[in-house]
C-alpha cells in the first residue's frame, strides 16, 4: 500500500537541493539552532500523537541527530520517559553513547540517525549506523523517522511507520520504507528558495589532477549582424570555470571581432549570417572535438534562413544529447508554445520574447512533457523567474539597476552554458548562473559606477564563484 502524504509538495527535492536550501538559509542569516528547534519540536509533537509510552530516540552525527536531541528535550519537558542512543555526547540532554545500548521498555523509536544530506536512495549503511539500525529494527517497535528513514531504499533501511519531512518531499520518500508522510514547514522566508549562494553547493568539485578540457568544452554559436554578443557570452562561460570555449560566427562578423585570447575562434563558411551552409562544418567540428554544451543565439539576427539553420541545430543537439542554452534571436526558432522534443537545456527569453514564443501558454505548460532537471525556462527581467518540469519554480532577485545595459543577457547565457559544459543539469545550472550573474553585476556596478559595461562583469563572476565555493 502506498504511503499517505498529509501535505502535497510542489516537487520532490533531490538530495543536493536540500543542501542548496540550507546554504541559502545560512547566507540569509537564519540560525541553524532556530531551524533545529522548530524541527525537533514538530518531531516531538508527532511522537506524542503516536504513543503515550516511553520513547527511544536514535541520534546520528549530523543535523538529524541535532533534531533528535531537541525532540528528546521537548518530550522530557512534556513528561515523557525518553532514552537517547547517540553517536556522541550532548551537553543538553542525557544520552547513551554507542556502542553502548540503553535499557528500557519503549513504545516508539524515533529515527534521527541520517538525514537527506547523508546519502542517496539505496545507500548501503556501514559501521555503527548499520548496527544501530539493525538493533532498532529488531526491537519490533513502531518507528517515526526524521526527514527520511535511515538507509531509505537500501538493503539496511530502518523502515518507518511514519516520517516527518521538512519543507518539501524528498527524493525516494514514496518508498514503502517511509510509512505515512507529513511535510512540515520550516520557519524561514520564501527567499530561501530563490537562487542564491547555496546553489554553489551543486557546482562540480574541482579535481586537483584535472587536465585541460576536463572542465568542459562549450560552443557559442552566434553573430552575423552583431559580433560583440557571442564574445560576451564566451567570456562569461570562461569565467564560470569552463575550460575550452569556442565562439562560432559567420566570417564577416568574425573578421570584425577583437578576439580575447582565451576564446577559440570558429569561423563559419557563411559570410554575413548563419545558414544551412554552415551546418556540415559544425557537425564535422563536433565529431572531431565534441562539445559538452552549446549556447545558440547571441547576435544571430532573425533572417528566415538563419532560423531554419537554428532549428536544425536544435535537432542536431537533441540527437547527440548535447544540452543547449537557447538565447536571444534563437528563441524565435523554438516551436510555438512548446519545448523542442528531446532537447535538453535552458531557454533565456526576456518577457516579450517569452510572450511571442509561448503564445499564451505558461512556461510550465510548455514543459508539460518534460521531466526532472533536464530543461528550464528562465524569463529574464528585473526579477528572473525560473520554471522547470514537475512544479519546479523559483526566482532570481538582487543585482543592481546599472545592470540594465546591453549585453547582460549574453552574459547570463554564457554563464549557464559554461556550467552546463561542466556537467551540471539545466535546473541547477540555471539557478546558479542567475545567482552568479546578479551578484557579479552588483559588485561590478559598485566598483565601476554609472559607466558599467557588460564586459566589466565576467571577472566578477569568477570572484563570486571562488567565494561561494571557498576555492
Amino acid at each position: 500500500m502506498s504511503p499517505t502524504v498529509s501535505e502535497p509538495a510542489r516537487w520532490e527535492l533531490r538530495w543536493p537541493e536540500v543542501a542548496v536550501l540550507d546554504g541559502n538559509a545560512a547566507a540569509l542569516g537564519i540560525e541553524e539552532a532556530s531551524l533545529m528547534d522548530s524541527a525537533g519540536k514538530s518531531l516531538a509533537a508527532t511522537a506524542l500523537e503516536m504513543t503515550d509510552g516511553a520513547v527511544l530516540v536514535l541520534c546520528g552525527p549530523g543535523n538529524n541527530g541535532g533534531d533528535g536531541f531537541v525532540a528528546a528535550r521537548y518530550l522530557r519537558e512534556w513528561g515523557v520517559e525518553v532514552s537517547v542512543l547517540a553517536s556522541h555526547a550532548s551537553a543538553r540532554t542525557d544520552v547513551c553513547v554507542w556502542p553502548e545500548r540503553p535499557s528500557g521498555e519503549w513504545a516508539l523509536v524515533v529515527d534521527c540517525l541520517l538525514g537527506a544530506g547523508a546519502s542517496g536512495p539505496g545507500y548501503s549503511l556501514r559501521g555503527q549506523i548499520k548496527d544501530i539500525a539493525a538493533w532498532a529494527a529488531g526491537l519490533g517497535l513502531p518507528v517515526l523517522a526524521c526527514d527520511i528513514p535511515t538507509g531509505l531504499g537500501g538493503p539496511d533501511a530502518l523502515q518507518a511507520d511514519a516520517t516527518i519531512t521538512f519543507h518539501s518531499m524528498k527524493q525516494g520518500l514514496g518508498s514503502p520504507d517511509s510509512g505515512d508522510i507529513t511535510v512540515v514547514p520550516l520557519p524561514w522566508p520564501a527567499e530561501v528558495e530563490d537562487c542564491g549562494p547555496g546553489d554553489a553547493t551543486r557546482y562540480p568539485t574541482l579535481d586537483a589532477s584535472a587536465r585541460k578540457g576536463d572542465r568542459g568544452r562549450l560552443w557559442v554559436i552566434g553573430g552575423g549582424p552583431y559580433h560583440g554578443a557571442p564574445l560576451l557570452a564566451g567570456m562569461a562561460a570562461a569565467r564560470s570555470g569552463c575550460d575550452l570555449v569556442h565562439v562560432a560566427m559567420p566570417s564577416v562578423a568574425a573578421g570584425r571581432a577583437e578576439w580575447p585570447t582565451t576564446l577559440i575562434p570558429e569561423e563559419l563558411p557563411d559570410e554575413d549570417k548563419l545558414t544551412g551552409s554552415s551546418l556540415e562544418h559544425i557537425a564535422i567540428a563536433f565529431e572531431a572535438r565534441p562539445p559538452q554544451a552549446l549556447v545558440i543565439g547571441p547576435g544571430l539576427g532573425r533572417d528566415e534562413a538563419t532560423m531554419q539553420a537554428v532549428s536544425a541545430l536544435f535537432e542536431q543537439a537533441s540527437q547527440k544529447g548535447i544540452p543547449a542554452v537557447i538565447d536571444a534571436d534563437a528563441i524565435n526558432a523554438l516551436p510555438e508554445g512548446a519545448w523542442p522534443t528531446g532537447l535538453q537545456g535552458v531557454a533565456t527569453p526576456h518577457v516579450k520574447e517569452a510572450e511571442r514564443w509561448l503564445a499564451g501558454a505558461s512556461p510550465a505548460e510548455a514543459l508539460a512533457d518534460c521531466t526532472g532537471e533536464s530543461v528550464t525556462i528562465v524569463v529574464t527581467g528585473p526579477e528572473d523567474t525560473l520554471t522547470g518540469p514537475e512544479g519546479r519554480f523559483c526566482r532570481a532577485t538582487g543585482g543592481h539597476s546599472r545592470m540594465a545595459v546591453g549585453g547582460t543577457g549574453d552574459l547570463l547565457a554564457g554563464t549557464i552554458g559554461g556550467l552546463l559544459a561542466q556537467g551540471m543539469s539545466a535546473w541547477p545550472a540555471a539557478r546558479l548562473g542567475c545567482a552568479l550573474l546578479r551578484e557579479a553585476g552588483a559588485r561590478a556596478a559598485q566598483s565601476t559606477g554609472p559607466g558599467l559595461l557588460a564586459e566589466d562583469v565576467p571577472v566578477e563572476i569568477a570572484r563570486v564563484l571562488a567565494e561561494w565555493t571557498e576555492v
